[in-house]
């Protein structure tokens, strides 16, 4: 009886395994039938995935970068010639991928948005709207924490060749990115401001104002080009205008002394000459709690007593544009550009709407030469000189 039932048991276990095998050959049927059908479809393999990469390397020139630590693609970007060109090979099934599929379905928009204002804190208008606004191509180096865009083939106006990039944070861009990444804790933006001691620099200084007028233009055509001024102000005209001398102040430009009253100080008492730059002084420091720096002589006039008795380094300039005399965008153009070297001072005018719109083709025109444009101050720190009271410069030449 005990026989029977084990020969039962073993039948049934035999069907068992019989009915499990044929499950399985009829699933590898159709799946083989299915590859067959269409066999475009990529295999999901890791191996097969890193044949794929690695066809890819041979088919293209010098591999510039690989990812690591993303897990939902890989990053390759490869010199073949004078072009760089970046790919994104999906990790499971092989596929080469665009940039778009790396965002959240509708959010390309919002991220190019993104992208624009982060260009924006780093480089000029006229760059930022040359990679809106012109066909060319960008190089995507996908890091755990941060993307690197190169920017080719770009056109920009005045002749700009220089290389263009920009770093994103993934804090930045964190709600519309559709692959795992790094949230850093702390990060810095790119910043259009942070000067190289690398590059030609000059200093660009307005006389003669504030004027309610022209003061807010002149700021936003600094900004727009990432460049500083510093701004030699009248104390009777600061006195008109309060708020002018605050929104230079605050806009990270640099205001300094030119006299109460455009005083002539060769033709004064040291007594007399100190009063008024006091005055001066007590003004600014009324306005904006800090304290003056730097003094300019109105007609660029000063005695060797005055240099004796200021407490101020004097602060003249080696390029006169004479706006106030010719009033002549091209003419001021043309001078700076024929005569302008690292370490110049150039001597303007806040007073004329000549002189803005000279400002407005100089600024781009001097960046895409290669040149800084920022405040005395900065210009000192990047050429290496300690500005001392009882001097006079004319310019910074390292």
């Amino acid at each position: 009886m005990k026989f029977k039932v084990f020969k039962v048991i073993f039948i049934i276990l035999i069907v068992i395994l019989f009915v499990i095998a044929t499950f399985f050959l009829i699933k590898g049927l159709t799946l083989e039938e299915k590859t067959t059908e269409n066999p475009s479809v990529p295999s999901t393999s890791k191996v097969d995935v890193a044949k794929v990469i690695e066809k890819l390397k041979e088919e293209n020139g010098e591999l510039l970068y690989e990812s690591t630590g993303i897990l939902e693609f890989t990053n390759l970007v490869f010199q073949n010639q004078d072009q760089e060109k970046s790919y994104f090979i999906d990790d499971t099934t092989g596929e080469n991928l665009d940039f778009d599929d790396l965002i959240k379905e509708g959010k390309i928009d919002e991220f190019r948005e993104k992208e624009k204002e982060l260009l924006n804190l780093k480089y000029p208008e006229f760059i930022v709207e040359g990679i809106f606004n012109t066909d060319g191509y960008r190089v995507y180096y996908m890091k755990e924490n941060e993307m690197v865009i190169y920017y080719y083939d770009y056109t920009y106006e005045y002749e700009y060749q220089e290389p263009v990039s920009l770093k994103i944070n993934y804090n930045e861009v964190h709600d519309y990115l559709n692959f795992t990444h790094i949230l850093d804790s702390e990060y810095t933006n790119e910043d259009g401001y942070q000067y190289s001691k690398d590059k030609k620099t000059v200093a660009i200084t307005f006389d003669d104002g504030p004027t309610s007028k022209y003061n807010a233009q002149f700021l936003d055509v600094l900004a727009r080009n990432k460049a500083h001024a510093t701004f030699f102000m009248v104390g009777t005209m600061m006195n008109s205008c309060q708020k002018c001398v605050l929104d230079t102040y605050q806009s990270g430009n640099e205001v300094a002394s030119h006299t109460y009253n455009h005083m002539n100080i060769k033709k004064n008492t040291i007594e007399d000459v100190n009063e008024n730059i006091k005055k001066t002084d007590d003004l600014f420091y009324q306005i904006t709690g800090d304290h003056i720096k730097y003094v300019r002589p109105p007609y660029g006039s000063y005695s060797k007593e005055n240099l004796e008795n200021i407490n101020y380094p004097l602060i003249l300039w080696n390029l006169d544009t004479e706006d106030w005399r010719y009033h002549d965008v091209d003419h001021i153009v043309n001078y700076v550009m024929d005569n302008v070297s690292d370490g110049d001072i150039i001597l303007m005018h806040e007073l004329y709407a000549t002189s803005l719109e000279a400002l407005e083709i100089l600024l781009p025109k001097l960046y895409a030469e290669g040149y800084q444009v920022v405040s005395i101050s900065e210009l000192a720190t990047l050429q290496d000189k300690d500005l001392q009271a009882h001097h006079a410069y004319r310019a910074m030449k390292s």
